[in-house]
């Protein structure tokens, strides 16, 4: 039932890479419902979620083997894990702290993080237009956010820019790992940032409500999407993945003038319309400049009961 995760079909991990963007561009929109939750207890609930789904998933697939499956994503599931999880952390601190504009456009820098972060850990090289792609979709981004990118702390600016330097390290942790089953390493994301919250917290309380949200953001939306990120990792380079999973700076506005009818500006169209531009530059032209090492070794999983 699960064998298609197995495919060397390109054009499978491509549309299931955007598909898991077009999920978490939803995140947005659940945060901008929640009503009273502050940063520590959103991020203390909907990793609770995230973490119960994704450990409940590994123990249904490996049942008795449960504990060796963790034991097999070794370091780098462990600091993949951890990105992860602090990417979260400071996510939802920086906005608190900064604006959604000064956010998107230092997250947008991800994809050359990312190319640097492969090309050091593994010398996977970023392909000519990958970069060429990043650098366009970045410059979607800042069409996008052009009205808002001012004001904001340092603090929150700070924190944007460590939610991605954090985000990839998970993303070339998964990449540098394909050989394994790396699932197991967004529940330990999700057990950290857990962890991470109740220790700094002031209290965790909160209302069904907001609990309701968060517990949608972790189950339905972050461990689903994290899910199929480890499986779309084996199969696309790191940098080219980061760059297709753009396609979430593109839905996010959509989804929260769809439900909330916030109209986006002519400047957050034409954005995303050079954004959808690159991606499909990226992603669906004939490819002349791939690195030999887009095909994922096989994955190696302990024996089921």
């Amino acid at each position: 039932m699960l064998g298609w995760f197995r495919s060397e079909n390109r054009l499978l991990w491509v549309i299931v890479a955007l598909i898991l963007a077009a999920g978490w561009s939803m995140t947005g929109l659940v945060f901008r419902l929640i009503e009273e939750a502050g940063a520590l207890e959103v991020v203390f609930y909907r990793s609770l979620g995230l973490a119960s789904a994704i450990t409940s998933f590994v123990v249904f697939r490996y049942r008795l083997n449960t504990l060796r499956a963790f034991r097999a994503i070794g370091w780098p599931g462990v600091i993949g894990g951890a990105g992860l999880g602090f990417a979260a952390v400071t996510f939802i601190m920086a906005m608190e702290r900064t604006t959604i504009a000064n956010i998107s456009f230092l997250v947008a820098s991800a994809p050359f993080i990312v190319g640097a972060l492969a090309w050091i850990v593994m010398r996977e090289p970023m392909g000519r237009r990958t970069i060429l792609a990043s650098a366009i979709a970045m410059a979607g981004v800042s069409l996008m956010v052009w009205e808002g990118f001012a004001g904001g702390s340092w603090e929150g600016n700070l924190l944007a820019l460590a939610c991605a330097l954090l985000a990839s390290f998970y993303v070339v942790a998964c990449r540098f790992g394909r050989g394994r089953d790396m699932v197991p390493t967004v529940a330990v994301s999700g057990m950290m940032a857990c962890v991470a919250a109740a220790l700094t917290a002031d209290h965790l309380s909160i209302s069904f409500h907001d609990l309701a949200l968060c517990m949608t953001q972790g189950i339905f939306i972050s461990a689903v999407c994290n899910g199929l990120f480890t499986l779309a990792a084996r199969h696309l380079p790191a940098a080219e993945l980061t760059v297709l999973s753009m396609v979430e700076s593109v839905l996010s506005p959509f989804w929260v003038f769809l439900f909330l009818n916030e109209i986006p500006t002519l400047l957050t169209i034409i954005g995303g319309t050079v954004i959808m531009a690159a991606i499909s530059f990226q992603a669906f032209l004939p490819l002349r400049d791939r690195s030999r090492d887009d095909t994922a070794p096989p994955v190696t999983r302990p024996k089921s009961s």
